[in-house]
């Protein structure tokens, strides 16, 4: 009972100066704060650090755009796209707060100045994702990698099966059917994995198309030439018949993987939009924010004679 009696009695006391206290950070933090908002000077020189801040902060979400595109790994494309989403974020705080002060002073220039970055920011932000998506995506990247190991592998398997018949029917120089044969598959599998890249390289539908029935047109080839050697093979040339077949096959099965890959072009889609428009929409920015900031520096040089 006396033990509580006690508790009772500190907290009596320790209450009033604990009020006091939360009054007293209360009104510093008020008191500042106003002082701030009322007092000309000190807003123009908020309104020119944030300005300086949204000027860096831009300037890095549009390098680390472009670092995003012409990244090589997806590790890469990811860290920087996530390093342009993350000063893009701080151009839009930063954007906030000073149109907030901005509205209250109600000058009709910079209130001007301001919804007409606040139109260009928006086709910036969402340019700038689209190109960011695209980037990350990598898929051109990912087909030539797909050509250059993958498709290469079974390639190599498939020539060096077609090469022992070859050489194993080969007399005199007198190439028989065979020899004739597996040239013809040879050729026009070189053909389709030769015409990976310009494929991959392509920036309209259009011309892929007409990559595509080229590819179509050398594997029917390929596919004859393979099912007629198969016809006429001997004892000694079926085991590799069979292996040229399975690894044109798997290669076949790679080679579309790449066609849909490259047909997506995120890579060369992503860097025309970041050359093209991205890259005027990026200056327009930048320079009715460098406007601005002359704007609030000429207001506080006038102000401070």
């Amino acid at each position: 009972m006396e033990q509580e009696q006690k508790k009772e009695s500190s907290l009596t006391v320790f209450l009033p100066w604990a009020l006091t206290l939360v009054v007293l950070v209360a009104f510093t933090l008020y008191s500042y704060k106003h002082k701030v908002d009322s007092n000309p000077f000190e807003r123009q020189l908020k309104k020119i650090d944030l300005l300086s801040t949204m000027r860096i902060h831009l300037l890095q979400a549009i390098e680390d755009e472009k670092n995003a595109v012409l990244a090589i790994t997806d590790e890469a494309s990811e860290d920087f796209a996530a390093q342009a989403r993350k000063a893009a974020d701080g151009v839009e705080n930063n954007r906030k707060e000073i149109e907030a002060i901005i509205h209250q002073e109600k000058l009709p220039r910079e209130i001007e100045m301001m919804n007409e970055f606040n139109a260009c920011w928006s086709q910036f932000r969402q340019l700038d994702e689209t190109i960011l998506d695209l980037a990350t995506q990598n898929t051109n990247l990912k087909a030539q990698k797909i050509s250059a190991t993958q498709c290469a592998r079974e390639m190599k398997r498939f020539e060096q099966s077609l090469n022992r018949i070859i050489l194993r029917n080969s007399r005199n120089s007198q190439h028989n059917k065979a020899v004739i044969l597996s040239y013809e598959a040879l050729t026009a599998a070189l053909n389709i994995f030769v015409l990976h890249k310009p494929h991959i390289e392509a920036a309209d539908d259009q011309r892929m198309d007409k990559i595509e029935q080229r590819i179509s047109s050398y594997d029917t080839s390929a596919k004859k030439a393979l099912k007629s050697l198969r016809s006429i093979a001997g004892s000694g040339d079926y085991e590799d018949v069979k292996n040229a077949e399975t690894a044109y096959e798997q290669f076949m099965n790679l080679n579309n993987e790449v066609l849909r890959l490259s047909r997506m072009n995120t890579n060369i889609k992503s860097a025309e939009l970041s050359l093209g428009k991205k890259k005027l929409i990026s200056s327009e920015c930048q320079e009715i924010l460098a406007l601005l900031h002359e704007t609030v520096q000429t207001q506080q040089f006038n102000a401070a004679r």
